[in-house]
């Protein structure tokens, strides 16, 4: 019995220590609504947003009001182009690494609000579409900048956030004519496990 109890009681101040620690590691997954942008490549009309998917994993580091939260991502956005011939989608994959440092505007026991900002940088596979509608190949780069803006609201274990996500760069801007860097919004729902 007293081992039982001297196990519970160690057991309820690591759990304390740990809500207190200033180092959370979590996971998170979401959804994006992105938008490329594309101009002079076979006779496209228009171009639209279209929904794709983030999983991942963060770690975030509070240092009083202000936090520091690196994170790795799998991401698969599409935007959507059309011309005379039909819509297609305009695919691709990454492996993103945000690194975000943010500020606690409300901290509560249970409820945190908070704003973060940063840099982000994307590794992405080859940008895909039908190029039996468009007909022109598609040549971006392997690494790009994206720079990214949000708000998050955390009650207890769980996060909630919503962000901006803007592409520094084109895919593509060459005598094929150019492909504009993306842009997203990304709503994203999280779990501290540590």
């Amino acid at each position: 019995m007293k081992k039982l109890l001297f196990t519970l009681l160690l057991s309820a101040c690591c759990w304390a220590l740990m809500a207190q620690s200033p180092i959370h590691v979590g996971v998170h997954g979401g959804i994006s609504n992105t938008r490329i942008k594309v101009k002079d490549i076979g006779h496209v009309l228009k171009t639209g947003s279209n929904t794709g998917y983030m999983v991942g994993a963060f770690v975030r580091v509070n240092l009083g009001p202000i936090y520091l939260e690196p994170a790795l991502n799998y991401s698969h956005k599409e935007g959507e182009v059309e011309n005379s011939d039909g819509k297609s989608s305009l695919k691709y994959n990454s492996f993103d690494i945000p690194v975000m440092v943010g500020l606690h505007v409300l901290d509560l026991p249970v409820v945190k609000l908070r704003t973060y900002l940063g840099p982000v940088a994307s590794f992405t596979g080859k940008l895909k579409w039908d190029k039996h509608k468009f007909g022109s190949q598609i040549d971006n780069d392997k690494m790009m900048w994206n720079g990214k803006i949000g708000v998050g609201v955390d009650v207890w274990k769980l996060t909630f956030d919503i962000d901006y996500e803007k592409g520094l760069k084109k895919f593509q801007d060459n005598g094929n004519g150019k492909i504009k860097s993306p842009r997203s919004f990304n709503f994203t729902l999280g779990l501290k496990i540590i």
